[in-house]
Parts: C-alpha cells; sequence; structure tokens
C-alpha cells in the first residue's frame, strides 16, 4: 500500500451536492474491494433505509394484551404484533416460533422441512 490518497472531492449522482472522500476512506474501500461511492453519505443512507416504513403509522390492538396501539405493520398482516410491555415482557412463548432440530441432518436441510 505504496499509494498515496488524497482527499477526493466529488459530485453526488443523485442530489449533486459535493463531498468529500477522505484517505482513510480509500484504503478501506481498497481492503473490500469496491469502487469509491458515486452518492453522498446522505444519499447512500437514504437507499439503506428504503426497506425501512417509518413514514406510515397504523393504528391497531396488541395481540397479547388487547391494548390500542400505534404500530408500522398494518392490522392485515400475518404475524403477531405486540405493544413494548408484551415484547420485552415473558407474557408470549417464544417457543411457538421455534422448530425442532434433527442433530443427524445438515442444518440447512433442518430448515427446510
Amino acid at each position: 500500500m505504496d499509494k498515496e490518497y488524497k482527499n477526493l472531492v466529488l459530485g453526488c449522482q443523485n442530489c449533486k451536492q459535493d463531498f468529500t472522500i477522505e484517505p482513510d476512506d480509500f484504503l478501506f474501500y481498497e481492503k473490500i474491494k469496491v469502487p469509491p461511492p458515486t452518492f453522498c453519505p446522505e444519499c447512500r443512507m437514504v437507499r439503506r433505509m428504503l426497506w425501512r416504513n417509518e413514514r406510515y403509522l397504523y393504528k391497531s390492538n396488541c395481540d397479547l394484551c388487547k391494548k390500542g396501539i400505534i404500530s408500522v405493520y398494518p392490522a392485515q398482516n400475518n404475524f403477531p404484533v405486540y405493544c413494548c410491555d408484551c415484547w420485552w415482557g415473558d407474557k408470549w412463548d417464544s417457543s411457538v416460533y421455534g422448530v425442532d432440530y434433527d442433530f443427524q441432518n445438515h442444518f440447512l436441510a433442518n430448515l427446510l422441512n
């Protein structure tokens, strides 16, 4: 790693704002064998967070204590939604989500059964 890296100012492909790539960043990109980014840090964060639903909230009821809650999941989902107290409490049985594991089979074969 005899290369001499200097700060590089680039324009974001998305928002057109300038952002700086520092010499340590170049070393990191070289280490993990990826090219330098073309999006600014803020636009990269937005792209990473796109899958999250933090814009739409739904009125619902806790599936355990039936208390009214506000959730990021609609009432028509396929899984239970709990209020904070129930989620962190010991009232629900986590073994409901468990599966039997056969140590004689390969790990992935157990997942498919």
